[in-house]
């Protein structure tokens, strides 16, 4: 029961802020190998569940409040954004994610830039198994 208490932890941790699952799990005594597939496993199932979850509230938002077309007011983050976007695409939301913004708020950023939501998928995979694996080969270089 123990056991299953600690990989829940991790897969929850994991679909919610990536850094913080793969380092519970490290901390939890797993090895690199279930910390990488358990923390990875967590971080999919958290892009999956906000892609989805993120299309049916905007669904129901887009039926009692439609869309009005007012001027977008442009402050200097929002341009610094804009330019990150148009420079990077989805593959720098994806990059940034796991370690810099929640999972919740890095699929949505992708959401709102990428329709095709198999490459979202895709190109988060991506992100998660690289950062998955610098995290876990800095702890092998650390543990001599």
């Amino acid at each position: 029961m123990e056991i299953i208490l600690k990989i829940i932890t991790v897969l929850l941790w994991s679909g919610f802020k990536f850094v913080v699952g793969i380092t519970s799990a490290i901390a939890l005594g797993f090895t690199n190998f279930e910390a990488f597939f358990l923390s990875i496993g967590g971080g999919m199932i958290g892009v999956v569940v906000y892609l989805y979850l993120w299309e049916g509230i905007l669904k129901i938002i887009r039926r009692y409040y439609p869309k009005k077309n007012k001027p977008v007011k442009f402050t200097p983050l929002k341009r610094k954004l804009v330019v990150f976007i148009k420079k990077y695409e989805v593959y720098g939301i994806a990059l940034l994610t796991p370690v810099l913004f929640s999972m919740p708020i890095g699929t949505i950023l992708a959401s709102a830039i990428e329709p095709n939501k198999w490459r979202i998928k895709i190109i988060m995979l991506g992100a998660l198994c690289f950062w998955a694996m610098l995290i876990l080969g800095l702890r092998g270089l650390v543990q001599f």
